[in-house]
């Protein structure tokens, strides 16, 4: 009696916390679509790379008036680069506390769980002498943050052929 209450703990543990993760990688993309502005960071992104291009190209032509256009231009992108990295870095001022309250509460509400995989993984933050750390052994936090590693990736993974879709239809 007692092993199989263990076994069940154990089991609603486990998908507590994969739950746990799920939730929060879904809620991290609505707060980053929220927050944040990808469109208007692609937007940023491809006006850098216009501004390097024009610049390698009036460099490489030896033509001085397009030298110095492309210099003038090449002025905004402290401003441009500065913009993208706010509209990145907002999202983290409510997903990076969040992660953290997450974490101990994991562990507050799950003290004892201990998962340990078929096969070991590299961990960077353990010892970063001897790096890569290969672990095959996972405490509630751990294992929170294996399964947000795969939810991301799979709910990437699913938006992606999504729009994929969408965009074939139009």
């Amino acid at each position: 009696m007692l092993g199989n209450l263990m076994i069940e703990d154990a089991a609603l543990s486990f998908f507590a916390i994969g739950l746990t993760a799920i939730c929060y990688s879904l809620l991290s993309r609505y707060i980053q679509k929220r927050i944040g502005n990808r469109d208007r960071v692609k937007e940023i992104q491809d006006e850098v790379n216009r501004i390097n291009t024009k610049l390698k190209s009036a460099v490489g032509s030896g033509n001085e008036k397009k030298q110095q256009e492309a210099e003038a231009e090449q002025e905004k992108l402290a401003d441009l680069l500065k913009e993208s990295m706010m509209l990145q870095f907002k999202p983290l001022l409510v997903s990076l506390p969040m992660f953290i309250g997450i974490s101990w509460a994991l562990r507050q509400v799950f003290p004892t769980f201990s998962i340990k995989l078929a096969f070991s993984i590299p961990v960077v933050i353990q010892n970063l002498e001897n790096f890569p750390n290969w672990r095959d052994t996972f405490g509630p936090v751990g294992w929170f943050v294996i399964a947000l590693l795969v939810s991301g990736i799979l709910m990437q993974v699913i938006v992606s052929r999504i729009e994929a879709l969408k965009g074939k239809k139009k």
